[in-house]
């Protein structure tokens, strides 16, 4: 592959969340947008088991294969909104009161769009994930609240046997966005 400036990225875009119910995977309708992410991280991890032979006087690794496969997403919210902090406080609500640690198994399909100001956009599915806080909320501070949130991609083999974790659709165009004053 040749070297190309097209293939440079600066990253945005918006992340959406729709919730599973039980074992049914959310519609296309069903995916909230949950507002400013200004970090947004994947990480695909493989385990692997090697094999060394020990038939000449140093082992020679002869053998590799991949034992496990798993997926990680870390992403911050800057937007304090009721529907993010009850997620973020693995809660559930009763009007308006979130009633903290009472759905820690609750799971989520997880989209995002990019929308680079530079770059090839992508859209990244990812089938299911279990959503944990991943660090502290601070409530007193000088800056503005972050709620970290770690997401681990969970197989949906039932809904998605050819890649059971994620897709990434590739696309050719970088959107832009103009704003007019009347």
């Amino acid at each position: 592959m040749a070297h190309s400036v097209d293939n440079y990225a600066i990253g945005k875009g918006v992340l959406y969340v729709a919730e599973w119910s039980g074992s049914t995977p959310p519609s296309e309708s069903a995916y909230i947008d949950i507002g400013n992410c200004p970090k947004l991280d994947i990480e695909p991890k493989v385990e692997k088991l090697p094999h060394y032979s020990s038939r000449s006087e140093f082992k020679q690794k002869d053998l590799d294969p991949t034992i496990q496969t798993e997926c990680t997403i870390t992403f911050d919210l800057d937007e304090v909104s009721d529907y993010n902090l009850n997620m973020f406080m693995l809660g559930t609500r009763s009007g308006s009161t979130i009633q903290g640690l009472r759905d820690t198994s609750n799971t989520y399909a997880i989209k995002f769009v990019a929308n680079n100001p530079v770059g090839k956009n992508r859209t990244y599915r990812f089938w299911k994930c279990s959503i944990t806080p991943a660090s502290a909320l601070p409530l007193i501070t000088d800056e503005y609240e972050i709620m970290s949130y770690t997401a681990e991609c969970l197989a949906d083999v039932a809904n998605n046997a050819n890649s059971p974790f994620f897709t990434v659709s590739m696309t050719t165009t970088t959107t832009t966005t103009t704003t007019t004053t009347p």
